[in-house]
């Protein structure tokens, strides 16, 4: 009689135990009772549950990040300047690219101006003293840069190894530049640096432009002709110097 109880009392065991571990026609999930007992429920869901913002957030995240490599590179740049205005002793002022000019992208407005002792044909340089064009129009707080890369724009250089075979720089297109009238018997190579001449008043000597890409001469012209790269990109300016003293 006791050994038939003790099987009924199993018997009654082993269903409350399936009624347990079946759930809505599933079996329950047993880790539910650990998680919630190690963890609270607010927790739990933090992590398991996909945040409703999750995008906006990445979006601001990459919005951040890409404000601060910004200041990175403008403080770089402010750096530079001032390293090279140490080393040259030149009189500088620093200005922030404004827009460019809707009819021509070669033509930038900067906000530096009259009241700043900025006038027309000073070089405008970025970095470490590379020139990159020069004043052509002056407001009162304002004024208008010609790239050198502009068809307009006209520049005395010298390159070489020693620096001593002299052109002139013209802008080609609005994409590079061209270097003209170098004598047959003056050798360029590629890679040239090239740097500005002396005949400018307004542009200091030495100024770095760009390097010597591609050469074309013949045995019957009088002189050599080379494209120039610059060496910045010109597209991704947001901070220039006037030179408005030597």
């Amino acid at each position: 009689m006791l050994r038939q109880n003790l099987k009924v009392f199993l018997l009654f065991l082993m269903i409350i135990a399936l009624l347990i571990l079946f759930k809505n026609g599933q079996i329950f999930d047993l880790g539910v009772v650990f998680r919630s007992w190690l963890a609270p429920q607010g927790t739990i869901n933090s992590l398991t549950n996909r945040p409703d913002n999750i995008e906006e957030e990445y979006k601001n995240l990459l919005a951040e990040n890409n404000r601060l490599k910004t200041l990175a590179e403008e403080n770089q740049q402010l750096k530079e300047l001032l390293e090279f205005k140490k080393e040259r002793e030149y009189s500088l002022v620093v200005a922030n690219i404004l827009s460019r000019d809707p009819a021509n992208r070669n033509i930038l407005i900067i906000d530096a101006g009259k009241e700043q002792n900025v006038e027309v044909g000073q070089a405008v340089v970025v970095n470490n003293g590379i020139i990159v064009g020069k004043i052509i129009d002056v407001g009162i707080d304002s004024s208008k840069v010609r790239l050198l890369s502009d068809n307009f724009s006209k520049l005395a250089i010298k390159t070489g190894e020693e620096q001593k075979v002299s052109g002139l720089l013209t802008g080609a297109l609005g994409l590079t530049m061209n270097l003209s009238y170098v004598p047959q018997d003056h050798d360029i190579k590629k890679n040239d640096l090239v740097v500005t001449a002396d005949l400018d008043v307004d542009i200091p000597a030495g100024l770095v432009v760009g390097k010597v890409e591609d050469i074309e001469f013949s045995q019957e012209d009088l002189f050599k002709e080379a494209s120039i790269s610059p060496m910045v990109d010109y597209n991704t300016l947001s901070i220039v110097a006037v030179i408005d003293s030597l």
